[in-house]
């Protein structure tokens, strides 16, 4: 796998997070396929490939197709929230990694999700959410219905989402990623996403 390929489906994996974030604070639900392997992907410490730490490609198709449409080049409508939403937790990640004190408790927090039960596992997410990046600025002011906003059980599936777009985020960084590669492999990555679509399509 070349590396604007490993560089796209971490991207893919940011984006994937803000669009199921969105959906949340505007509906009240997510796709469950999409959101699970989202979730999981934040315990997917030591992955053999990029495509594992989500399962496998088509645990970020999601992601990838919205990045195939263009997003990157030409967000429109709904998609210019979400690009909104990808960036700023793209600028928070960078923000937790300088502090070397922070990202090394953060990282240990998120080693221990693993003894975590699968139906504490949200909360336990919303949790680290709201300890490490809550904190920092800017933060992220999510848009949606007051209605689902309130509700007990949205803001905690809405910060482990946010959480999931970190884990991407620091992915996308491992594999190279930065702002500057944003804008100068728009056109690259939108036909990676393509390909691995294309590729993955009867997988």
């Amino acid at each position: 796998m070349s590396t604007i390929e490993d560089r796209t489906i971490a991207l893919a994996g940011i984006i994937q997070a803000c669009v199921l974030v969105q959906s949340l604070a505007r509906t009240g639900k997510a796709d469950p396929f999409a959101f699970d392997a989202s979730l999981k992907s934040i315990l997917v410490l030591d992955a053999m490939s990029t495509p594992a730490v989500y399962g496998g490609i088509v645990g970020v198709r999601d992601g990838l197709s919205i990045i195939a449409d263009g997003i990157m080049s030409s967000a429109q409508g709904d998609s210019v929230e979400v690009l909104r939403y990808t960036m700023s937790l793209l600028h928070l990640q960078t923000q937790l990694y300088r502090d070397g004190t922070t990202f090394s408790a953060f990282g240990q927090s998120i080693e221990q999700l693993s003894s975590v039960s699968s139906d504490q596992l949200v909360e336990a997410c919303s949790d680290i959410y709201k300890r490490y990046i809550s904190e920092l600025s800017p933060q992220i002011i999510v848009q949606g219905e007051q209605d689902y906003l309130q509700r007990e059980d949205i803001p905690p599936q809405v910060r482990a989402m946010l959480l999931a777009g970190i884990r991407s985020a620091v992915l996308w960084q491992q594999k190279g990623g930065g702002r500057f590669k944003l804008l100068w492999e728009r056109t690259r990555m939108q036909n990676a996403a393509r390909g691995l679509l294309e590729q993955n399509a009867t997988h």
